[in-house]
């Protein structure tokens, strides 16, 4: 782990200074602002389980990590520019891979299930159950790619997950999908939709990825410390610590 330490200290010393903080390397990453408790923002800052994954993956003396809080399609653009190392929370899907460079491990897996309102008896519902119905999705969200591929589900598209839900509650769409986690966190803050819904089925876990900049003058090293840094925080248990931290209760 020393010797991982030195290295990254001699990998980041080639970074570029992206802001004026003098004698110390800044690395500058776009974030989701609203996809809480994984990315939001509370008090203009950038908070959330995926933000302090990536913090304990490249914080260290001498480099300064900074968050800015952005719209998922604005996180994505800016992630194409030399000035930014890159966005999360982000999907991975064939039409991406030509823009972004991407790591071997994702940022993190949850759950995606299949909502619907709380009176219809479905259970049990696959993605192949929602070929030929009405689907909520948000607008540039990514659900895995075979969902995302299948032109059979006719997908409704939001610019936020609480709408797509308001839509469901009005009889507008019989469906959403959305992941776990979001979805309970959704349900605390908006309590006139609570009863009104309930998981019948699931997706494929989904998987969530750092979108490195390919224009990023240092983009190969930072892909790799961060593989190796996820693979180090998985080993020591202290990814878990901070998924509980998160997810359970926030």
């Amino acid at each position: 782990m020393i010797r991982l330490r030195v290295a990254l200290c001699i990998l980041l010393a080639g970074l570029p200074a992206l802001a004026g903080a003098k004698g110390a390397v800044e690395l500058l990453f776009a974030v989701e602002d609203d996809w809480y408790p994984y990315a939001g923002v509370r008090d203009g800052q950038a908070v959330g389980l995926t933000v302090d994954i990536m913090r304990a993956i490249y914080q260290q003396p001498g480099v300064v990590v900074r968050f800015q809080p952005l719209s998922y399609s604005r996180c994505m653009e800016v992630a194409r520019t030399a000035r930014y190392a890159g966005c999360f929370t982000t999907s991975r899907n064939d039409f991406y891979e030509p823009y972004y460079r991407y790591p071997q491990l994702p940022l993190l897996e949850g759950q995606i299930r299949i909502y619907s309102r709380s009176n219809r008896p479905e259970r049990d519902l696959d993605m192949k159950s929602l070929e030929g119905q009405e689907v909520g999705v948000v607008l540039s969200y990514g659900y895995g790619k075979e969902f995302d591929a299948n032109t059979a589900i006719r997908k409704e598209y939001s610019t936020r997950e609480v709408n797509a839900f308001r839509k469901l509650k009005a009889g507008r769409i019989p469906y959403v999908v959305a992941w776990e986690g979001t979805v309970n966190h959704m349900l605390r803050q908006n309590p006139d939709l609570r009863g009104w819904l309930r998981p019948v089925g699931k997706l494929a876990p989904g998987p969530v990825y750092v979108s490195f900049s390919r224009a990023h003058p240092d983009v190969e090293h930072l892909v790799s410390r961060f593989d190796a840094g996820m693979a180090q925080l998985r080993k020591s248990g202290r990814l878990r610590q901070l998924e509980s931290r998160w997810l359970d209760g926030d």
